[in-house]
């Protein structure tokens, strides 16, 4: 089972992939970031999201992947163009048949950290403790937010599988 976590943005999209290996444990095969040209027009962004969401989900063959979902905004010129482009991820793993959760920031918070108000310097602590990143490593927050919702649907997935009885 292929799993990818996803924090939806506009300039900058993380994603982390990792694969299932038993009912808690994950290989992570990759991570990154989708970064769209400041300078280019709205379209063709999307168009950039789109093809690289399209790759990505090919590449590694995905069968469920898990978005951060879009709560409160606080910066209200930039909510729409990230709304759309979630919808273009969104639309990208619909096209490939992709099994789609969702998890609200406060959850995320919550599976990784165990408090649901925690700072990104936590969750980004958190992250690399469970997952052996070395420190060394620079990791962008958009990058740590995608495997924190690699990690918390890992966690909830084990979850549901229980309560499946």
């Amino acid at each position: 089972m292929i799993i990818m976590g996803i924090d939806p943005g506009f300039d900058r999209i993380g994603w982390a992939v990792g694969q299932l290996l038993g009912q808690h444990q994950l290989n992570l095969l990759s991570y990154g970031l989708v970064e769209t040209n400041k300078k280019a027009d709205l379209f063709t962004r999307y168009a950039q999201i789109e093809r690289e969401f399209n790759a990505l989900t090919k590449e590694f063959q995905v069968d469920e992947a898990a978005l951060e979902t879009l709560v409160f905004f606080r910066n209200y010129t930039t909510v729409i163009p990230v709304a759309q482009a979630r919808g273009i991820i969104l639309s990208s793993l619909i096209r490939h048949q992709v099994k789609i959760f969702e998890y609200s920031p406060p959850q995320i918070k919550m599976s990784v950290t165990g408090f649901g108000r925690a700072d990104k310097a936590a969750v980004a602590k958190m992250v690399r403790l469970q997952l052996h990143l070395d420190e060394q490593t620079k990791i962008i927050d958009d990058t740590y937010d995608a495997l924190a919702v690699l990690l918390t649907h890992l966690g909830s997935r084990g979850l549901q599988q229980q309560t499946k009885v």
